[in-house]
Formats: C-alpha cells, sequence, structure tokens
C-alpha cells in the first residue's frame, strides 16, 4: 500500500519504489516454486513497455530506465535457488548444456572487454543477452508439462497484448506514450511512411511481432494436434487471429517466420520423409505461385497513405515485403550496413568488442563510437563476442534442432507430448532464422522463451542419455 500511494504522489525518487513494488511481486511467487516464478515474469515482459512508458502519467522522462533490471534480478535470484538446489551440476549436464555454459562464459568475459567503452556499457550488454540464457538451465528444471503451459500461456497474452496494438492504430498513442515517443531517442525506426508503428503492451515492433509469431506457430500446432474437433476450430481460430495481427504490427521477418513454422509443422506431421518432402511440395508451390504472380504495392504506395490511414499504411508495408522481399530497401541497406561490418569493423576487432558494443549504451555515452543498426543478432555476436562464439551460439540452436527433430520422431503419435514436441521442433528452425534476420535473442518477452525452449530439449537429451548409459551398465 505505501509503493502504490508514494507513486502516486509523484517524484523522481517514487520510481524506484514502484519498481521495488514490482520486484516484490515477482520475487513472492518464487517462494513457491520455480514454475510459479517463471510464470509471473513471463507475465510481467509483454507488458513491460507498457508499464515502462505508463510511468510518465506522473513522472518526468528518463533516459535510464531501471525498469530494465528488475527482470535480471529476479532472473538471477531463481538461478542462485536453482544453483542451491541442484547444485553446479546443472552447467555441464548434458552436451548442449556444456556448450551453453562455455558460451555464457565467453559472453561474461566480453562484459569486461575495454574496446566497448567501460563497465556500464559491458553491464547493459548483459542485461540483454546474458541473463536470458539463464533461463536455459530454467528449461532443464522444470516439470516436463511446464512447456505446455508456457506455450498455452504465450498464446493467451499474445492475444490479450495485441488488442492494444490495435487500439495504437485506431485511435493512436495516449498521451503519456505519446511523451515518451517526443523524448526518446533510440527508436527511428517506429516511422512508418506518414504513421508511427502500433507497439500493443510492448518495448517496439519487433518485440510484439516475434512474440505473436511464435504464439501463432503454437497455436497452430495445438490445432493441428488436438484430440477434439472444438479444440482443432478453437486453435486455429486463435492461430488465424494472431497471423492477423501480425500483419498489423509492419514486421516483414516475423511474417517470414510464421509461414515457415507452419511449413515446419506440416512437414513435420508426416509419418514418412518421402510423406514430408511430398507435404512441402504442395505448400511451397503455390506460396511461389503467388510471389510471382501477385502485385506487391510499390514504395510510393506506402508512402502516399496519410497520416489517418493507419491500418492502410501497414498492410501495404507488409504486403510488399512479404510478397517482394528481395526489392525492399530496408533488405538493401542491411546488406550495405552487413559489408560494411564485414570489411571493416570485424576484422580490426577480431575477438570482440565487448558484449554491450552494440547496445543504446553505447550511443548515449558515445555517438562517435555507435555502430549502425544491425537487425542480425548472429552478426552482432561476431562484433560482440567474435566469430568463435556466434558460431557456438548456431552450433547450439542446429543441436537442439536436431534433437526435436529426432523426438518427433520417437513420440508417440496423437500422444500430448507428441503435440508439444512437434511445436517446439517447428520452432526452433525458426528461432534460428530470426537469429540471422532480426534480434530475436534480445527481446524482452521472446529470448527468455527461446532458450527456455533449448533447455527443455536439452533435458530430454539428458533422460535420453541416462537411459543409454542404463541399458550399456546392464
Amino acid at each position: 500500500m505505501f509503493v502504490v500511494w508514494a507513486v502516486n504522489t509523484g517524484g523522481e525518487a517514487l520510481r524506484w519504489l514502484g519498481l521495488t513494488g514490482i520486484a516484490w511481486l515477482l520475487a513472492i511467487p518464487m517462494l513457491v516454486s520455480l514454475e510459479a516464478g517463471l510464470i509471473a515474469m513471463m507475465v510481467f515482459e509483454p507488458l513491460r513497455g507498457f508499464i515502462r512508458r505508463a510511468q510518465y502519467l506522473f513522472l518526468p522522462y528518463t533516459n535510464s530506465d531501471p525498469i530494465h533490471v528488475v527482470t535480471p534480478l529476479i532472473t538471477l535470484l531463481a538461478f542462485v535457488m536453482l544453483v542451491q538446489r541442484s547444485g553446479l551440476r546443472i552447467l555441464v549436464a548434458t552436451p548442449i548444456a556444456k556448450l551453453v555454459s562455455i558460451l555464457g562464459l565467453i559472453y561474461f568475459i566480453q562484459v569486461f572487454n575495454p574496446i566497448q567503452g567501460g563497465l556500464t556499457v559491458g553491464f547493459s550488454g548483459a542485461l540483454f543477452i546474458l541473463v536470458p540464457v539463464v533461463w536455459f538451465y530454467f528449461g532443464g528444471s522444470v516439470r516436463p508439462d511446464f512447456m505446455k503451459t508456457a506455450m498455452c500461456l504465450m498464446v493467451a497474452l499474445g492475444l490479450i497484448t495485441s488488442l492494444y496494438g490495435l487500439y495504437h492504430l485506431a485511435f493512436g498513442f495516449p498521451s503519456f506514450e505519446q511523451y515518451w515517443l517526443d523524448h526518446t531517442d533510440a527508436y527511428e525506426s517506429i516511422a512508418l511512411g506518414k504513421i508511427k508503428r502500433a507497439l500493443a503492451t510492448f518495448s517496439s515492433a519487433e518485440e510484439w511481432g516475434r512474440y505473436i509469431q511464435i504464439g501463432g506457430i503454437i497455436a497452430f500446432g495445438f490445432g493441428a494436434g488436438a484430440a477434439t474437433q472444438l479444440k482443432r476450430v478453437g486453435w486455429f481460430l486463435c492461430g488465424a487471429g494472431l497471423s492477423v495481427m501480425l500483419l498489423f504490427t509492419g514486421q516483414r521477418t516475423a511474417i517470414f517466420g510464421l509461414i515457415f513454422g507452419v511449413i515446419s509443422l506440416v512437414v513435420l506431421g508426416a509419418r514418412t520423409f518421402s510423406g514430408g518432402l511430398a507435404r512441402l511440395g504442395v505448400i511451397v508451390g503455390p506460396l511461389l505461385l503467388i510471389g510471382l504472380l501477385a502485385n506487391a504495392p510499390t514504395n510510393d504506395d506506402v508512402m502516399s497513405k496519410t497520416d489517418d490511414e493507419k491500418f492502410g499504411t501497414v498492410l501495404s508495408h507488409s504486403t510488399r515485403g512479404a510478397l517482394n522481399p528481395t526489392k525492399e530497401d530496408s533488405l538493401q541497406e542491411r546488406l550495405t550496413t552487413w559489408t560494411y561490418l564485414a570489411t571493416d569493423v570485424i576484422p580490426s576487432n577480431p575477438l570482440g568488442m565487448g558484449l554491450g558494443a552494440t547496445s543504446l549504451a553505447v550511443t548515449r555515452t558515445d555517438k562517435s563510437a555507435a555502430l549502425p543498426p544491425i537487425d542480425s543478432y548472429f552478426i552482432s555476436s561476431v562484433i560482440t563476442c567474435g566469430l568463435p562464439a556466434a558460431i557456438l551460439f548456431l552450433v547450439i540452436l542446429g543441436r537442439a534442432t536436431l534433437a526435436s527433430w529426432r523426438t518427433v520422431r520417437c513420440t508417440q503419435r496423437g500422444s500430448e507430448s507428441a503435440q508439444v514436441w512437434r511445436v517446439v521442433a517447428a520452432l526452433m528452425p525458426v528461432l534460428i532464422l530470426n537469429s540471422l534476420f532480426g534480434n530475436t535473442f534480445t527481446l524482452y518477452s521472446v529470448a527468455p522463451m527461446a532458450w527456455l525452449t533449448v533447455g527443455w530439449i536439452s533435458a530430454h537429451e539428458r533422460s535420453e542419455f541416462e537411459r543409454e548409459s542404463l541399458i550399456e551398465a546392464r
């Protein structure tokens, strides 16, 4: 009650009191169980952007957003509790865990790299890159049925939070969010023609798009494996709803990710390899035909929309990128930036520039040292931690992908576990795609779920390894 009263009275110091209240709300479920604590953080993360902007109803703007330290602190608290319960063996419990621990060690060392400009920059990078890796170990420690609960929660939250995104498009930003937009210096890409992208309750349109992209794949996957017709229709309606919402995010990479994920779901549902190839041909053929014959909107179509045509502007932007991705100006800009980084920046610092070298902290401490927008977690990893670390990251995702595919083939068809594994196996190649084209593994609400999924796969790999060792011992 004191925190609620203090925040409403206003004042700069009261910002921390409000955040302390949020931290306690997230920490208390951790006393019940690890799963309860994870659910609390999963509910908070999609709302972080909205809560961050809502503070400007009664507080002045600040470049240093202390709200970003709340979840990392609770995550580290949960990790300490996990280590006390299970010991340090969780770091090397499986082959994937060993690789992740090595990657985490590299990330930790790069926090102190002097090239990036100081410890403040390094710690900023740790908040968005290193801390989410801890969720990998949570994935190896939760109950087997927790993954389905987490997935269902993502679908529900994706639908609920997206309604606020539709509000942004229909009525614009409320005054407190407009205040944030007028003062922030770190979100130039929010502009889309003559309008501003909708954010829903998230911190960015990219985060919103990636979140409901994953939610859409989950919904379609659960629909395909539903036991009853009613559940199947319900899940497919959820998937369709999230797909429509995704078009309004204006995130073309997320749209391709959803398509890629749905294709993976269909192929993984085949009983044989040849059947999978046949399904792939049936799906990809019409998609290619549509891409060749459909007339994509031009850039002039997008730019000519008035500021009252928000829905039309976003739909034109999304359609143009989906039907004609190779002619997108943004793609050409990315290729130009990546070429510059590969030829000028990376060779001069082959072992990395520091974990926060590509973060906003660099821009705010020394604008002359800031790099252009990268929009690729893989390339960002090469810059911050060196090429070996970036390759190790892809090896981890690749190994987890193969492990999930093998499990799908071995799991009894029609069972609840088969349904979950099919979704997990479809998500893994999408995460690889999103790490090459996008910043999925630094997004507040998405990166923890991605690492949790890899950890859950790793836990199953451990079970298989222990079972095989027991058989050999006998």
